[in-house]
């Protein structure tokens, strides 16, 4: 599947619902699995209880039974309706690596053309290790 594909298909799960308490489905994320199945998810934010959509796709995975990510993205929509590639939150990205470390070697599309490895957006994952 390309970028744009998983684009796409992030982008069409975005239906923005705003209440007095928070906002909702304003960031829509897609992900292909090590299986090459494809997991949608929706960001929830009510206040400090924000649940990312990055997290709701792996969510997804999980309970379909699967650890390891091979590509995922994250969007977001203007009030005109132009979509627009946003990178995982740091928590989301951490989230990701503790799923499985496998995970490192996810690509994180950046837009069309682009995705790094979520290792190069957590440059000092292995920290610790390094330490002696």
């Amino acid at each position: 599947m390309t970028n744009e594909e998983l684009i796409k298909k992030a982008a069409a799960v975005v239906k923005k619902r705003k209440t007095k308490d928070g906002l909702f489905g304003d960031v829509g994320c897609a992900l292909v699995s090590a299986k090459n199945k494809v997991h949608l998810g929706v960001c929830a934010a009510a206040g400090s209880n924000t649940f990312c959509a990055e997290r709701n796709a792996i969510g997804s995975m999980i309970t379909d039974g699967e650890y390891k990510i091979k590509k995922i993205v994250a969007v977001w929509k203007d009030e005109p309706g132009a979509t627009y590639v946003i990178p995982p939150c740091g928590n989301c990205r951490q989230f990701m690596k503790k799923v499985d470390e496998a995970n490192l070697n996810t690509e994180v599309i950046l837009d069309k053309n682009k995705a790094v490895n979520l290792k190069d957006l957590l440059p000092y994952h292995d920290w610790w290790q390094k330490q002696g």
